[in-house]
């Protein structure tokens, strides 16, 4: 079984109040791509998904939409485990 583990995403967090949901897609993207070339099996997100309680719009799509696309992938598992932002 092959496990990759990743935390502390904080999708939807600004920087310098600048929008980063290009970033945010682009990492989505790219463990997507890691997913699917390393084979993995589960994915274990160790909380902070989002930055805030309450997530804007934006970053909850992109959440579900990477969620919907890791279902639909060789990974058969996510385990998510919330964090003190979650």
């Amino acid at each position: 079984m092959r496990i990759l583990h990743t935390s502390d995403w904080h999708l939807g967090r600004l920087l310098y109040n600048q929008r980063r949901e290009a970033e945010f897609s682009d990492f989505l993207d790219w463990l997507l791509k890691t997913l699917i070339e390393q084979d993995i099996d589960v994915l274990l997100v160790a909380g902070d998904i989002f930055d805030t309680t309450t997530p804007p719009h934006r970053a909850q799509s992109l959440y579900y939409e990477f969620l919907h696309q890791v279902a639909r992938s060789t990974c058969r598992h996510v385990v998510i485990i919330g964090g003190n932002h979650d």
